[in-house]
């Protein structure tokens, strides 16, 4: 599976008050757009407390996702920061 790096594009867009992460983020997933899904579910991102609402991490215009050909980590499921250490949900 891929690895997929989220960089924040748009850091003063007012969707980021719902993300408990607002720095680059890594993950594996199959697509992008599932990456997306991971990173705003491990990053704090409620949508029954916020209806209507999407995660900075899931808006294309907000936050690139880039695939990292290079990388073999993290595991499936997991998000983790530059500095290595896991996102927690």
């Amino acid at each position: 599976m891929p690895v997929y790096r989220l960089d924040p594009i748009d850091p003063g867009h007012p969707s980021w008050r719902y993300s408990a992460e607002k720095n680059p983020l890594w993950t594996n997933a199959p697509s992008p757009s599932q990456a997306r899904d991971l990173v705003a579910a491990k990053t704090g991102f409620d949508l029954q407390a916020h209806p209507g609402a999407l995660s900075p991490w899931q808006d294309e215009k907000v936050t690139s996702c880039t695939p990292e050909p290079t990388m073999d980590y993290p595991g499936p499921g997991e998000v983790i920061r530059e500095d290595g250490s896991n996102v927690t949900d």
